[in-house]
């Protein structure tokens, strides 16, 4: 029988965590390996997105409060009845759930925790990392999702047997625009945009972290000095209110459209002639980002987390220090330059296609856990 690989995550809401997870168990190699998820809470909005067919189980825990003892046992059952061999943890609150259902057990899965964070937010949860520094490093492989990452960990005392960074992966099929020139110049009049307009988009969820505020400064900068800047905002959240209030502020209504959550991004990325993720913090490795290049828009970067892994400045687009709103104007400037921004979001496509694939990433993880496998078949023998 192949060996079980049990994933744990803490829900399948939207999320890069949850998306990597559901990327990986629908590419991973069901025939070589026993694939099984584990979700905490019942937050399922990407449960469609998972070919469940290729799962030899799916089970919702049911978490209804932190430390939940009936969905401990829950996933306690399941590790016995499935044999799992290898349990994988996404982020810290599963990779409690998973200690704390293997405590007692008697089995002796490898445990891979997998984490996708740099900078705490919160004294909470600095206070948390207390106890998730010792779960990691029992850990018999952390896995980070860029090297910064891990330098930053390993200086903070995170030293489990084993480390290892894999790289977010995308589908680059998917994430192409094959869509007629005449389709993609009505798409973007629709958003009040002509062709003369320089149109500068940021997707991700409206967050205080995610500064958005710092995207708006620079686009009226750009606007004062004659360059007919718009802003796409995509995407919604608690910062809405706040997002509005600075638009408004700054005289950019009618220059600013926000188009709320949308499923398929595409073709408003496509809509746009650079992209931007302004972050002051949180950001690892961004599928965001991947998303946008991939798509042939260079990225203008806050150096948070691996951007500067992910491009390489002044070849797919541009890397300046978070909140230096000077720097952010100054690269956005430069890439009101059609042959520029065409040069480098061209070159941005390909080093997706060359480093970031989804079949990279799941190649990677696949070597890691096999590794592991030997590795419990060699202590077994011994």
């Amino acid at each position: 029988m192949s060996p079980g690989i049990l994933f744990i995550v803490n829900s399948l809401e939207t999320g890069g965590a949850e998306k990597q997870v559901v990327t990986l168990l629908n590419h991973l190699d069901p025939g070589r390996l026993r694939l099984h998820l584990a979700y905490l809470k019942r937050n399922e909005t990407l449960l469609p997105e998972l070919h469940q067919e290729r799962l030899a189980a799916t089970l919702c825990c049911d978490v209804s409060r932190r430390i939940d003892s009936a969905a401990v046992r829950r996933l306690r059952e399941l590790i016995a009845a499935a044999g799992i061999d290898v349990i994988v943890c996404t982020n810290p609150y599963s990779t409690l759930y998973g200690h704390l259902a293997l405590r007692g057990s008697g089995a002796r899965p490898k445990r891979v925790t997998v984490f996708h964070t740099t900078l705490l937010r919160s004294l909470k949860e600095r206070a948390q990392m207390l106890l998730y520094r010792r779960l990691f490093n029992r850990s018999d492989l952390l896995i980070y999702v860029c090297e910064s990452q891990r330098e930053h960990w390993r200086g903070q005392g995170i030293c489990p047997v084993a480390d290892e960074v894999i790289y977010n992966g995308i589908d680059t099929a998917y994430y192409t625009d094959r869509r007629p020139s005449a389709e993609r110049r009505t798409f973007r009049r629709s958003l009040g945009c002509g062709e003369e307009d320089y149109l500068v988009g940021l997707c991700s969820v409206f967050r205080p972290e995610k500064a958005h505020a710092d995207l708006l400064e620079a686009l009226s900068r750009l606007r004062s000095r004659g360059v007919p800047a718009k802003g796409l905002l995509i995407g919604d959240g608690p910062e809405r209110g706040a997002i509005e209030r600075t638009v408004a502020r700054l005289g950019l209504e009618g220059h600013v459209l926000i188009t709320g959550l949308k499923e398929d991004v595409r073709p408003f990325i496509g809509a746009c002639d650079v992209m931007t993720l302004v972050s002051h913090s949180v950001e690892a490795f961004s599928l965001a980002a991947l998303e946008s290049m991939s798509l042939g828009k260079p990225m203008v970067m806050s150096n948070v987390g691996g951007a500067a892994e992910l491009l390489t400045h002044g070849e797919h687009g541009f890397v300046f220090e978070p909140a230096d709103i000077d720097a952010l104007t100054r690269h956005l400037l430069q890439l009101t330059d059609r042959e520029r921004r065409a040069r480098l979001g061209a070159a941005a496509a390909l080093r997706v296609r060359e480093s970031f694939t989804v079949k990279a990433m799941t190649d990677h993880f696949a070597a890691c856990l096999e590794g592991l496998l030997e590795a419990r078949r060699a202590t077994a023998a011994a």
